[in-house]
């Protein structure tokens, strides 16, 4: 069964709340933190300011990931771990190729590595080495929902697969009905579902489509 994880970009404890609470369908969970500095955008716990601990009661109803698209990820790291996190995503622009292998070798969760449009598949293939798994963005820019998809991301799933054959790649951005078949065809593993899921009026009829799409 290839996964299909509904994402949230949290604004509040109450939205997190009442989102997974329409998301009980799903057993994974993907949460965006953004703090503003990284990318323009923010979410909570960063705006308004909370502690991601606080819907540990909810969270952990879920397999938990964490995309630290912060300025400071490691920082926001160790609080994920406190609050149950079972994987987190790395933007290698954030953190040195050093920092994130001992992360990585040190710890107990799930560690996959990103990247923005702009950054070299080289730069991305060096860290993904040390990773666990791969996050691609089906987008150009990361921090926001309903942007347009990047027809670059095919190259790219070519170039993680020939290089790491058995390492999955996530594809995070633009994941919908009409994507969905396309990048799954290209070799892409999993996929991280925003507004094609959350945002609809009956998400697990949204996620039950997709998945049957691809499955």
């Amino acid at each position: 069964m290839i996964p299909v994880v509904p994402a949230l970009i949290p604004s509040s404890d109450t939205d997190v709340r009442e989102t997974l609470s329409r998301l009980s369908f799903s057993h994974e969970i993907h949460l965006d933190m953004v703090d503003g500095k990284f990318v323009p955008n923010f979410s909570w716990p960063y705006d308004p300011e909370g502690n991601l601990a606080d819907v540990k009661d909810c969270t952990d109803k879920f397999s938990l990931e964490v995309d630290l698209m912060v300025e400071d990820p490691l920082s926001m790291a160790v609080e994920c771990i406190t609050a149950g996190a079972d994987m987190l995503i790395f933007h290698l622009e954030t953190i040195t190729l050093e920092n994130f292998k001992n992360f990585h070798e040190f710890t107990h969760v799930t560690t996959g590595i990103s990247a923005h449009g702009d950054t070299s598949i080289d730069t991305l293939l060096e860290y993904a080495q040390h990773a666990d798994y791969v996050q691609l963005m089906g987008i150009r820019e990361v921090g926001a929902m309903k942007q347009p998809f990047d027809e670059e991301v095919f190259k790219k799933i070519k170039a993680v697969k020939t290089a790491f054959p058995e390492k999955t790649i996530s594809i995070d951005g633009s994941v919908n009905k009409d994507t969905i078949v396309r990048l799954k065809e290209a070799g892409a593993d999993r996929f991280i579902v925003g507004s094609a899921i959350t945002l609809q009026e009956d998400p697990q009829a949204a996620h039950a489509e997709l998945c049957s799409l691809i499955n």
